[in-house]
C-alpha cells in the first residue's frame, strides 16, 4: 500500500512535509511544546500557593485580623499548666493576608517569637510556623471579640529535652 492510497482529507504531499518537518526539528518542537506547557502551568496557579484558604466555615482572616493578647493560656498534658501563672503574657499579631506572629513573654527571660502563615481548613484554623512545615491545626471561635483556640500539639513544656503532646487551648481579646 503507498501512502498515496490511504484515504486521508490531507494530500499525501502536505502529511509527508509535516512528518518531515517534526523529524528533522525534534529538539525545536519538543521544546517549543516543554515552553507552552510551562506557561500554561505558571498562569493557572494562584498567587498563593500555601493551600490555605481565607475563608473558614464561619469566619475569615479579616474577622481575625489583629492584635490579640491571651487572658488564658493553658496546656493540658499529663497534668494541667497555666502558661500566664507565673506572669507570662502571650500575644498574636494577624495580618490580612494570614501571616502571623506568636511572641511568648516570660518574666527575665527573652521573648520567644513565631512567625508563620495561617489560613481555614473548613471549620478548623491552620497554622504552619515558618521553622517547621508541619502544619497544626486549631478549633477556634470568634464570640463577641473573644477568641479562642484549641488543639492538639507538642512542646517541651518542662524543659527536659522532650516533647510533650498535649492540648494547648488559648482565650485571647483583642488589644
Amino acid at each position: 500500500m503507498r501512502l498515496s492510497d490511504i484515504n486521508s482529507p490531507l494530500p499525501a504531499g502536505k502529511f509527508y512535509f509535516f512528518k518531515n518537518y517534526i523529524g528533522k526539528n525534534k529538539f525545536l518542537f519538543l521544546l517549543t511544546a516543554v515552553i507552552a506547557l510551562l506557561v500554561t502551568f505558571a498562569s493557572c496557579g494562584d498567587d498563593d500557593d500555601d493551600g490555605f484558604s481565607n475563608t473558614g466555615t464561619n469566619l475569615t482572616i479579616s474577622d481575625i485580623a489583629g492584635s490579640w493578647i491571651a487572658t488564658s493560656a493553658s496546656f493540658s498534658a499529663p497534668e494541667n499548666i497555666d502558661l500566664l501563672a507565673d506572669g507570662a503574657t502571650v500575644t498574636l499579631v494577624i495580618q490580612p493576608n494570614g501571616n502571623f506572629t506568636f511572641t511568648w513573654k516570660y518574666p527575665g527571660e527573652p521573648d520567644e517569637v513565631s512567625t508563620g502563615k495561617l489560613g481555614f481548613d473548613g471549620q478548623w484554623l491552620a497554622l504552619r510556623f515558618d521553622d517547621d512545615p508541619e502544619e497544626v491545626s486549631f478549633f477556634i471561635s470568634l464570640v463577641n471579640n473573644i477568641l479562642t483556640l484549641r488543639g492538639q500539639v507538642e512542646f517541651d513544656f518542662d524543659d527536659n529535652g522532650i516533647e510533650d503532646l498535649g492540648i494547648l487551648e488559648m482565650i485571647m481579646e483583642r488589644s
